[in-house]
């Protein structure tokens, strides 16, 4: 197995998976490091490979309109990302970006489809990464349909907090910062909506701002705003 960066030792992958069930099964993995910002993919590049988060925060995103972006994935320390599928396709259809510091492991498409036929062990690893990535993009889709951008931003907000908040005394912090326009590429609105309706999730106590990252005070309150009225106008047109 190769290891781009000798200095990685081996840890646990994604989803069970851990990077010695790559090499026992004789599949070459390549690793990187990525800094803040840099980019892992873009839409263009081959889909010839599965990507594997060993460590960091990933963001998935695409570009839409006027080049605005839209956040379809945010990933945390374990995660498979690239186009879901064994078979290679032409291309990358979205932008992959390292969020913080990042490790990566990459695997050729073709040598886990011969795996998978002889390692029944192997493919149903590999396909419970699959249904977990596939169930936070169904939540993603589902979090903004005919909903108004308050009850989008809510269930956006307890979302994070149960996979990247740590608890302290008076609420829970999500463990990185997010700028207001950050919000909105992730619910498919605006930062002038996304910045008006944070003012009201403070002036209500269910959130506080603490060194610039965010603190969910009050999660009941958020889960009532979650699940509040749709965000459809008379006419039918989600406001956004």
């Amino acid at each position: 197995m190769l290891r781009v960066t000798g200095s990685f030792a081996a840890t646990t992958a994604p989803q069970g998976f851990d990077l010695d069930d790559f090499e026992d099964a004789g599949i070459r993995v390549v690793e990187r490091r990525f800094n803040p910002r840099d980019v892992i993919f873009t839409p263009g590049d081959p889909d010839d490979q599965l990507y594997f988060l060993v460590e960091g925060t990933v963001r998935l995103y695409k570009i839409y309109g006027d080049y605005k972006e839209a956040t379809t994935a945010l990933l945390k320390g374990s995660g498979v990302f690239g186009k879901l599928s064994l078979v290679e396709g032409r291309w990358q259809d979205v932008f992959a970006e390292a969020v913080d510091e990042v490790r990566v492991a990459s695997v050729q498409k073709a040598a886990l489809t011969e795996v998978i036929r002889r390692r029944p062990d192997f493919a149903m690893k590999l396909f419970a990464s699959f249904s977990e990535r596939l169930r936070q993009s169904d939540e993603v889709i589902e979090s903004l349909l005919q909903r108004e951008v308050s009850a989008r931003l809510a269930t956006l907000l307890l979302n994070l907090g149960e996979r990247f908040g740590e608890v302290n005394g008076s609420g829970t912090a999500l463990d990185m910062r997010l700028t207001h326009q950050d919000l909105a590429n992730m619910i498919a609105s605006t930062r002038e909506a996304v910045s008006k309706v944070m003012s009201e999730f403070q002036r209500d106590g269910s959130i506080e701002v603490r060194n610039r990252k965010i603190v969910l005070v009050n999660k009941e309150a958020l889960s009532e705003r979650a699940s509040g009225p749709s965000g459809l106008s008379v006419d039918g047109q989600l406001q956004i």
